[in-house]
Parts: structure tokens; sequence; C-alpha cells
């Protein structure tokens, strides 16, 4: 998550009950609870694991190997099977910390963490003390016995005085065997709000991981799930939650964020959505280059009866992947367009991206928009800032791939973050719609 890897096993004997807010700032009773925090994106120099010195093709080629290793999560969850490919092993959430990760706080005193944004996943965990095989952790665990506010989740009632608590064991694994386990429990989670203040969240029940299953350098120090599953926070918070995310090649851009509650921007064209397997499809109906409505066949993007196929809009993959048939007409529509007008340059670790000598921002100058199109007129537009990547100084190349490539056998389409640069995407989780609101996030912090 960027994250790969959502459970396939998960231990979860009670929901979570209703939360109830304060907020430190002055904010009116009528207006709707608004939890903001940042959103910290790969490359960014806020990242834990920012690289001053990683270059553009370096970068491109971690974005690639971690959004195969997310596509064929993707596929592994669909079938309901494990992870047979080259890039199982890469399929951890620490994969080398192409992350996206947001700031919150726990308990009384407040912690802050971060964690991993998943719109895929349901459930919220921390790491916390004390910790087995946690060394690589970000800032503080959180310490159970030390907040004021924590309440162990107990397997049966234990209200009576003397009473003996058997916590609810915690447990998660995910496809590439990484896993965390420990006991649920209950505390205080802390968002800022918009006028500088901070707005509480009492009594959410969250997975205290004891124990971390992983070999690496993990970057995170838990999951912040966004499905629509009864157990995820964006349920529990307003059931609406928004995210903005500005130009991921700009590594100072600060105002990327994500807005939980009644008060998440929900702007823009909208489009439905279904859940399936915990993902979220959307109906998407055509690809435009420029004014050229590419000549696809209606049911292409549908999901089949045996569940495969659909398009999913996800934030862990940064790549975006269609399946071959629309991939070959979009590849060979951008040929045509380009023309003889630039070289093609062959990009040896992966021969299937479509990539010219040349700059974007000076020989790209007037290049349609790509435009994604979805039911009820929904779109998204895509630049070239971010159709393109500069992979080197001289060569740029197109960021959507077959969903074929390096042999991942995957059937749906996904929709990545690259596509949805620019964009605040809010979802409505009781409505089932997505919007689309074209802006600058910085106009969404005041």
């Amino acid at each position: 998550m960027a994250f790969a890897h959502e459970p396939l096993h998960l231990l979860l004997l009670l929901s979570f009950s209703s939360c109830c807010f304060s907020s430190t700032s002055t904010i009116s009773s009528f207006k709707p609870q608004r939890l903001v925090s940042k959103i910290i994106l790969p490359g960014s120099v806020h990242h834990p694991h920012h690289k001053p010195n990683e270059t553009a093709k370096e970068s491109m080629e971690l974005d690639i190997q971690h959004s195969a290793a997310r596509l064929a999560y993707i596929q592994a969850r669909i079938e309901g099977s494990t992870v047979s490919n080259d890039y199982t092993a890469n399929a951890s959430p620490s994969l080398t910390g192409r992350t996206i990760l947001v700031n919150l706080s726990i308990g009384k005193p407040p912690i802050p963490q971060l964690v991993i944004m998943d719109t895929a996943s349901d459930i919220f965990w921390v790491m916390c003390n004390p910790c087995t095989n946690c060394e690589h952790h970000l800032g503080l665990l959180f310490d159970p016995s030390k907040s004021s506010t924590y309440s162990p989740q107990c397997k049966k009632p234990c209200g009576t005085k003397g009473c003996n608590c058997d916590p609810l064991p915690f447990i998660i694994s995910y496809v590439d065997s990484s896993s965390a386990s420990g006991t649920f429990g209950r505390d205080t989670v802390v968002f800022e709000t918009t006028d500088e203040g901070t707005s509480e969240i009492f009594d959410v029940l969250f997975g205290c991981g004891h124990n971390i299953g992983y070999n690496t350098d993990p970057g995170y120090n838990g999951i912040l799930g966004l499905n629509n599953a009864p157990n995820s926070l964006a349920t529990k918070i307003g059931k609406k939650f928004s995210y903005c995310v500005g130009n991921l090649a700009d590594q100072y851009y600060n105002y990327n964020q994500l807005i939980l509650g009644e008060g998440a921007e929900l702007e823009g064209y909208s489009t439905p959505f279904e859940v399936h397997h915990g993902f979220y499809y959307v109906t998407m109906e055509g690809i435009s280059v420029g004014e050229k409505r590419l000549a696809i066949a209606p049911a292409t993007f549908e999901m089949k009866e045996n569940g495969t196929g659909g398009v999913i809009i996800d934030t862990g993959t940064t790549i975006t992947f269609l399946v071959d048939d629309v991939f070959k007409l979009l590849y060979n529509e951008v040929r045509n367009v380009l023309g003889f007008s630039f070289r093609q340059a062959i990009y040896e670790n992966t021969r299937w991206m479509l990539c010219y000598y040349g700059s974007i921002s000076r020989d790209l100058v007037g290049f349609p928009v790509v435009t994604f199109h979805f039911a009820d007129g929904a779109d998204l537009a895509l630049d070239t800032g971010s159709f393109f990547y500069q992979l080197l100084d001289d060569v740029f190349c197109m960021t959507v791939g077959p969903v074929s490539s390096l042999n991942i056998k995957s059937k749906s389409s996904i929709i990545g973050l690259l596509a949805q640069q620019n964009y605040n995407v809010g979802y409505d989780l009781v409505n089932q719609f997505v919007y689309f609101q074209r802006i600058d996030c910085v106009l969404l912090s005041g």
C-alpha cells in the first residue's frame, strides 16, 4: 500500500461501536465534521524514505515494480488465491517506501503515527509497545500502558469490578506472508482541522500490533483502511471521505490531503461505484485522445459473471493498467498523434512502455488531453504531466500499461495514482458515488 497487500485472513470478532467527536478548535454545532490529515506521497521530501539523489529513472522503476506487485496482489485477492509470480517477494507494504502515508495521532497524550492510506483495506491498526520485530518503526510507537484513554477490547463484556479481561486477539496476514498480530483495543484518535485545531474521535476500535512479521524496513507504523466495510474508519466517520493529490513529481508540494467526515469535499462530476472484493469499481465507458473517441466495445470494461474484469480505482497503484485490447488502441493512437516527429526509445527493462526521445515540457506542448470517460458523464482528464513521465532528460514514457505486462494475468483494469493527479477524489459511501474535481489542492486547505 502504496501497499500491495490487503489481508487474506482477519480475525475480527467485534465490530466498531459508534464514535463520539470533540474538538479543541471552535466549530459551530451545525458545521459538518471535517477531519483533515496531510498525505505524504512517495518521492516527497517529507516521506521517511525520501532519497534526495534518486534519479527519475530509479523512481519510475520502483513505481513500476510496486505497481506490478499491487496488480498481482489485486489479482490474487479477486481470485482468492496466493500470488504466484516473480513479484511475490516485493508485494510487501514495505516495498522501498513507495507508500502513501497519513499523519494522525492516537492516545492521551497523543502519539503521532504515520500509517499507510489504502482505499482497499477495511481495518485500522498500528504497531504497539512492546513490539517484536519493530526495530524500523517511524517515530514513537504507541504504548497502550502509557495512554490514559486506552482500554483493551475483551472477548466478553468485562464491566464489573475485579473482572479479568480476556483480550480480543488481532491477527492479520497478507499475500506476501507479512503479518501483524496482537490484541484489539480502544482509544482516542486525533486529527487536525482546517483551522489549525484538532478533532478527537473517542473510543475507536483498532488493532494493536505487538508482533510484526517481515524481514525488511517497513517504512510505516500501521494501516488506515478506507473501503466501505463496516469496520472501516471511513464508514464510522460520517460515511464520506476525499483525498486530493497534486503533482507526484513535485517533491516539495505540501498540500496533498485526506478529509474524513461529512465535511469531506464532494464536488465536480460524479459516477456510481460498486464494491467487490473490497475494491472500488467504477463503470468506465470509453477513452478519448483529444477529440477522437477510441473504438472500444461497450462490454470491454464490464465485470464478468465469474467476478473478473471491471475497472478499479486505486490509491495503491501508481501506473494505470488497461486490458490489453484497450491498451493497444491507446498505444496505437498515441503513436499516430506523435507520428514521425519523435524517435521511439526502447526501455529495455520494461519493453511494453511506449517511450520517445524528447522533453515533455518542451516538446509536448499542444499534445491532446487523454480523457477517461465514466458513467453519468464523469471524466478524468490526463494532461501530459499525468499521461507521460520524464524518464531521462531526453526520454519520456507513457504511464499506462497493459494488464498482461510483466507476466501478470489480471483481467481487471486499474486506474492508478498518476491518473488521479491534480484531482480531488471524493467518496459518498451511502449513495455510492465517487466525485472527480480537477483542482489545485492548495485551494482546499482554507
